[in-house]
């Protein structure tokens, strides 16, 4: 299952792209789910959150508040993994945006003919480099919970503390929901996590020294 977002500031055109997408998937045998954002920093904040963690980005570049560019950059601090695909009408712009990492640009007057056989490659390179994805079911405030997917080489450590086990992540710290920490330390010893203390393994990626 893959997890898509296609954020334009243009409903109308999002509208047109979301069954191109979603038919393209369909052909490929491939399972995704798809989320349409009209603002940048929505797309940000919910990445931020990993709710979801985006496998693949459609963005436009022309956007009001946060263009597409200063959302990549943004968005790249979060995260190098993710594919990013810049949908424009300005052809022009495909040099300024190489510095982010993208995976493809595509012309929105092309973007029928284009858009399949950009998706299958970009779905054949999620597939052959894609992270360790990490499952948690978390707290949030008032009893309520979720379940959030986090790469991870994004987690630095997981600890426990008063019988409650936490998730640190690169840009947040959550509750994990109904954990005990025995198997959480079980578990993350196999990849690549150390007990510093009874109580907390650290991801050693994060350990310098």
């Amino acid at each position: 299952m893959l997890n898509v977002a296609l954020c334009d500031d243009d409903s109308h055109f999002l509208d047109e792209l979301l069954p191109v997408v979603k038919t393209t998937f369909q052909a490929l045998k491939i399972q995704v789910s798809i989320y349409s954002f009209t603002r940048a920093d929505t797309l940000i904040k919910r990445f931020e959150e990993y709710n979801p963690y985006f496998d693949l980005i459609f963005m436009d570049i022309d956007m009001p508040f946060i263009d597409g560019k200063e959302a990549a950059r943004r968005l790249r601090i979060l995260d190098s993994h993710f594919k990013l695909v810049f949908i424009t009408a300005f052809e022009q712009e495909v040099l300024n945006t190489l510095q982010f990492n993208i995976s493809d640009f595509l012309p929105k007057l092309l973007l029928k003919e284009r858009m399949p056989g950009v998706i299958e490659r970009v779905a054949k390179s999620i597939m052959q480099e894609r992270p360790q994805i990490q499952i948690f079911k978390v707290n949030l405030s008032g009893d309520r919970s979720m379940i959030i997917k986090v790469p991870l080489d994004d987690i630095i450590y997981l600890e426990c503390i008063n019988r409650k086990s936490y998730l640190h992540t690169r840009t947040k710290t959550y509750e994990v929901h109904c954990c005990k920490f025995m198997n959480v330390m079980e578990q993350y010893n196999s990849l690549g996590f150390v007990e510093i203390y009874r109580a907390c393994i650290v991801n050693l990626k994060y350990i310098f020294q």
